[in-house]
C-alpha cells in the first residue's frame, strides 16, 4: 500500500514514467521502419512485403499506447478522494469527490491482468461506478480495503479469495498439480520418441544412409531425450508457504507427483530475479545451502514481487537477504 508521509492517507497509482513511454515509442518506430523496403517495392510495381502487413499495426499500436495512456493518481482521505489524470505532455486534471458521495466500496479482480490484479470499485450515491488503479501489494488485497473503507467511514468491502493474502494461513503460488498430466506424459513421450525415429527408418529405406547415421538418427535421440528430460517440467510447480517451511509439488521426471518440504534452515538466500525485458514480470528464486535453486511458478511485477518475497521471508522467519 502506497501512504503519503500522512498515515491516513492512501495513494494508488497507474501509469509509466516518461522513460518507458519513450521506450515503447522508439520499438513502434522502428517497427515502422520495416515498412519502407515495402512501401519501395510496392511503388516501383511489385507487390508488398508481407512483413509490412503486421509491422504496421504493431507499430501504430505501440506508439499510441506510449503517447495516449494515462497517468492517474487516487488520494484516499478521510474527506474523499481526489483523482488526478495526465496524459503525457498535458495538463493535470484533478477530481474532488466527497466521502458523502461515496456509498460502497468492494474490491474487484481485474480481468485479463498479467499477473493477477486487484482494484477498488466506488460506487457513487448518483449510481457512477469508479475503479481505482489496480491496489500496489497483492499480498495485503482485503487489508487495504478495509483501511480504504475505514477512512472513508463506510463498511468493509467483502473480502476476496487471494492467495498471496496476509491473512491466510498459507499462500499458494501457482495451480494445484494434478496426476492427470503425469499420466499423459507417461502415455505422450514415448509416443512422440517413437514418431522421431519415423525419419530415420524412411531415410534409411530409402537407401540414404549418410542422412539417416549422420542427421536423423542423431538429431532423433537429442529430441527424444530433450522430451524425457523436460516434458515433466511442464505440468508447472505449486508452492504452499506456511510458517516455517514451504511445500513444493510438481510432477517428476518418472510422470509421478512428488513432494519437498523446504525448512527455514535449509534456505540461504530468497531473491527477486531482474525484470524481463518483455512485459517486466519477476520471478522470485530460492537458493537451498546445497546450492540448489527453485523459481516460483508465478510471476509478479517488481513491486508484487518484492511484496511476496517480504511475506515468504516473514513466515519463514529468515533472515532479509
Amino acid at each position: 500500500m502506497d501512504t503519503a508521509a500522512n498515515p491516513d492517507e492512501v495513494w494508488l497509482r497507474k501509469g509509466s514514467p516518461l522513460r518507458e513511454r519513450l521506450v515503447r515509442a522508439g520499438a513502434g518506430a522502428l517497427v515502422l521502419l520495416i515498412l519502407v523496403p515495402g512501401l519501395l517495392t510496392w511503388a516501383s510495381g511489385g507487390p508488398p512485403l508481407a512483413a509490412a502487413f503486421w509491422a504496421a499495426p504493431l507499430g501504430l499500436f505501440l506508439i499510441g499506447v506510449a503517447v495516449l495512456e494515462r497517468n492517474v493518481a487516487w488520494i484516499i482521505t478521510q474527506d474523499g478522494i481526489l483523482i488526478g489524470e495526465q496524459r503525457p505532455f498535458g495538463q493535470v486534471r484533478k477530481r474532488l469527490i466527497g466521502h458523502h458521495d461515496i456509498a460502497e466500496i468492494r474490491i474487484r479482480k481485474n480481468r485479463f491482468s498479467y499477473p493477477a490484479s486487484f482494484s477498488l470499485a466506488c460506487r457513487l450515491a448518483s449510481g457512477d461506478i469508479l475503479i481505482s488503479p489496480p491496489l500496489p501489494d497483492i499480498t495485503r488485497v482485503n487489508e487495504t480495503a478495509a483501511t480504504v473503507a475505514g477512512l472513508l467511514g463506510l463498511p468493509d468491502a467483502l473480502p476476496v479469495d487471494n492467495p498471496l493474502e496476509t491473512g491466510n494461513a498459507e499462500i499458494t503460488l501457482g495451480s494445484p498439480v494434478g496426476p492427470d498430466f503425469g499420466r499423459a506424459i507417461r502415455v505422450i513421450v514415448p509416443v512422440v520418441a517413437g514418431l522421431c525415429a519415423v525419419p530415420f527408418l524412411v531415410a534409411f529405406w530409402i537407401g540414404d544412409s549418410e542422412l539417416a547415421f549422420g542427421l536423423l538418427l542423431p538429431l532423433g535421440f537429442l529430441v527424444a531425450f530433450a522430451l524425457y528430460r523436460y516434458m515433466h517440467r511442464r505440468a508447472g510447480a505449486f508452492w504452499s508457504v506456511r510458517y516455517g517451511e514451504i511445500r513444493i509439488e510438481r510432477i517428476a521426471l518418472s510422470g509421478k507427483l512428488s513432494a519437498e518440504t523446504i525448512k527455514a534452515s535449509d534456505i540461504a538466500a530468497i531473491e527477486v530475479d531482474e525484470p524481463d525485458s518483455r512485459d517486466r514480470t519477476c520471478t522470485i528464486r530460492i537458493r537451498l545451502h546445497t546450492g540448489q535453486t527453485f523459481r516460483s511458478p508465478t510471476m509478479q511485477d517488481e513491486n508484487g514481487a518484492r511484496a511476496v518475497r517480504a511475506e515468504i521471508i516473514r513466515r519463514l522467519r529468515t533472515p532479509d537477504q
